[in-house]
């Protein structure tokens, strides 16, 4: 039991194993009997016996050919390549094994199975789940490089993650698949990756035709099958998985089947189409728009690739039954989208090179900067925009939360109407394909909307910045097609899981060894931390351990299903005749208790007395005011009464004139709303509600006259 609960705080505090042995050393000289003597004895009391040979396979695989074999000391004798590279296959049904070993694992990959085939009804993805047999899941699987602590070598670990986890928990170390490791002092090449996916695919074929597991919720063993349907990575990952050419930073599409293509100068590399097609589907077929240019690309000799149409080779993953080549590669909105596209139409608008342009905004850094920092995001917000000054530093989750909240705040020092139309179109169909879930019309609209944006683009900014990542917009649909909303599978969901994985290791060989040793054996604890026998002490240790979530430890009160701080003074509110405090008071027959803050569902909510004048705001709502309206609000106060019911004080927000509360501009004659953007007013309109009646928190601009823009996420999977 003590091994178990020093196994997990070792992972979650990322201790080494040196520093576990010396809190070994220290509670055995303070004579605690059963403290494990060492990091080895908790390993033998977490899995007796334990052998990490039965629990991966090794190989060495030639970087040129691609030919392997398990001989440590194994020369490729087809081509005489002194490159060599390392790998690490895994066992999948183990550690599948596993997951079912712990308890309520199985169940909720029933119930969500369940969730994901209603949700997704439309989609392919939901297809599958009504054709696969009853005891059986999907998986989707990816991979990274990163660097460990010591900067001399990288891991590539191929993850996989359960298509019918709930977001939040897909992304938990214990939930995560490792399929291989591949440790390198370079990017391993493609022959390196396509044979590493034929081995993980001659264990995933084998998973699809059903094996054995003991199911801990049931107590017997069950035949289940489990299905690889898709792929969501960066772009030089995807290259790689794919059997593609590294298009990435070129203007290329091997989904369309065409080359890429580069033209170098002296001092930058400028991107061009050599051949801008919409192979599937055109939107109007009178107004495709095809360029050609064909600039011949120097490549030194080691670089050459005999490829067709960008295409190197056969992928190993498209021979597995619901695998496909083009879609199951899905589009992913961090790196495409937010990090990708928006990115590069920002580095347009504000970089100092382009200041000279008529579309630059170089000049205007300042007054945007000022407009955006009137806009208040959430508070629960991951991580919210800096200054544009420090453009160039943004992390993803930075550009997703200027798309998203920053939108209307830079548009309006946006003079070209072609340029704000742009804006537009592209926050409209991302805003669709984000939401909590697809129809057919909208997947059509997006479609339309990001063929327009990616025409427009070379309109508006030249043949000479289009890219790939611009083209990729293209294929959002498919994507929206065959899984659904951009959420889902979003590498949101991924990012940082390798940095995660390679933190658990801390010595300076080996590296690959030691991070399945460690995920192994903190999955084994988390199985015996689980079990009904487990004692409650440390049961209760291990899951503050294990909390994902902010601290909760100055929210002391639990009152009416909520988590209350201490009061504040009626005072601080307006107690005038008409004022807050008066208004909220004539509602009841005893004297209030007020707040300025609760949490109800592990969401925190403010009120605007505590949020007034800066970045972050928590009372801009979205309400429940009866069971088919949806209205929006500022929570103006909070209050428990005598009874202890607690409510929350919300004024409406309203259209400013009937019809005028939402974005509108035409692209071809047609007109489009944006959604999830409205301007509002305060109506002195009060409603008391109780706080299970708010569905999430929005973004919001106070704006002078009396105006407020609401900006929210456009699904509750996102948003805070």
């Amino acid at each position: 039991d003590i091994a178990v609960a020093a196994m997990i705080y070792k992972i979650r505090r990322l201790q080494n194993n040196k520093d576990v042995d010396y809190l070994c050393q220290l509670f055995n000289s303070l004579s605690f009997n059963l403290f494990p003597k060492s990091m080895k004895a908790i390993e033998q009391q977490l899995h007796p016996a334990f052998e990490l040979n039965k629990f991966y396979k090794f190989y060495k695989i030639c970087s040129n050919c691609g030919a392997y074999e398990s001989n440590a000391t194994f020369k490729c004798k087809s081509c005489n390549d002194a490159s060599i590279f390392k790998f690490y296959l895994c066992s999948i049904k183990q550690q599948i094994q596993q997951l079912l070993s712990i308890f309520g694992f199985f169940s909720r990959l029933k119930e969500e199975k369940i969730k994901n085939s209603n949700i997704f009804s439309s989609t392919k993805y939901g297809e599958i789940l009504r054709e696969i047999e009853s005891n059986a899941f999907t998986l989707m699987i990816s991979s990274d490089g990163v660097c460990t602590l010591n900067k001399n070598l990288s891991l590539w670990p191929f993850t996989m993650i359960f298509n019918e986890l709930p977001i939040s928990q897909r992304r938990y170390l214990e939930n995560i698949l490792i399929a291989g490791v591949i440790p390198a002092e370079k990017k391993p090449t493609n022959h390196v990756f396509q044979t590493c996916l034929q081995l993980i695919y001659e264990q995933l074929i084998e998973l699809e035709l059903g094996q054995m597991f003991f199911v801990n919720d049931i107590d017997k063993q069950e035949l289940i099958h489990f299905y690889n349907i898709a792929s969501c990575t960066d772009k030089p990952a995807e290259a790689l998985m794919a059997n593609v050419v590294p298009y990435n930073s070129e203007y290329g599409c091997p989904k369309c089947f065409h080359p890429y293509c580069e033209l170098r100068t002296q001092d930058e590399c400028a991107r061009i189409v050599e051949e801008l097609v919409d192979c599937s589907n055109q939107v109007n077929n009178n107004s495709n728009h095809t360029k050609k240019k064909i600039v011949k690309k120097k490549l030194k000799k080691k670089e050459k690739h005999i490829s067709r149409y960008g295409h190197l080779g056969f992928c190993p993953l498209t021979k597995l039954k619901y695998f496909h080549y083009g879609t199951s590669f899905l589009t992913d909105s961090l790196h495409t989208i937010y990090a990708g596209a928006f990115k590069q139409l920002l580095h347009l608008l504000f970089d100092s090179q382009y200041k000279n342009e008529s579309w630059s905004l170089f000049k205007k850094i300042a007054q945007v900067d000022e407009s955006l920092s009137l806009v208040q995001t959430p508070s629960t917000t991951e991580r919210r925009f800096r200054s544009l000054k420090f453009i160039s530093k943004y992390k993803a989750s930075e550009y997703r939360c200027l798309f998203h909240f920053g939108l209307t705040s830079l548009v309006r020092h946006i003079n070209n109407n072609e340029l704000k139309n742009l804006f537009f179109l592209f926050v409209t169909a991302i805003n669709l394909a984000s939401s909590n879930h697809v129809t057919n019309e909208a997947i059509d609209m997006v479609k339309k909307l990001l063929y327009y944006f990616v025409q427009n683009f070379e309109e508006i900014f030249g043949l000479r910045h289009m890219s790939s990542n611009i083209h990729s917009l293209l294929h959002v649909h498919q994507s929206l097609t065959v899984m659904g909303p951009l959420w889902f599978y979003s590498t949101f969901s991924f990012e940082g899981i390798d940095k995660d994985l390679v933190s658990t290791v801390h010595g300076t060989i080996e590296f690959s060894k030691q991070l399945i040793r460690q995920h192994i054996l903190y999955r084994d604890a988390l199985i015996f931390h689980n079990h009904d026998s487990y004692p409650l002490a440390l049961f209760t240790l291990n899951e503050r351990l294990l909390d994902r979530k902010q601290s909760n430890i100055q929210y002391k009160n639990y009152i009416d299903s909520c988590l209350l701080p201490n009061p504040v003074s009626k005072n601080l509110y307006d107690i005038s005749e008409n004022g807050t405090a008066a208004r909220v008071q004539s509602l009841f027959n005893d004297d209030l208790t007020f707040y300025h803050s609760l949490i109800i569902s592990g969401v925190l909510i403010k009120t605007t007395v505590a949020t007034y004048g800066k970045l972050v705001a928590d009372s801009c709502v979205s309400f429940n005011f009866s069971e088919d309206q949806l209205r929006y609000g500022l929570v103006r106060a909070i209050v428990q009464s005598q009874k202890n019911t607690v409510r929350v004080f919300i004024e409406e927000l309203i259209e400013i004139k009937p019809g005028t509360s939402k974005i509108s501009f035409n692209i071809s004659n047609d007109r489009y709303q944006v959604p999830n953007i409205l301007r509002l007013k305060p109506s002195r309109i009060f409603h008391l509600k109780h706080p299970k009646f708010i569905v999430k928190k929005n973004a919001c601009i106070c704006e002078a006259g009396n105006r407020v823009t609401v900006l929210e996420f456009p699904n509750l999977k996102d948003s805070s």
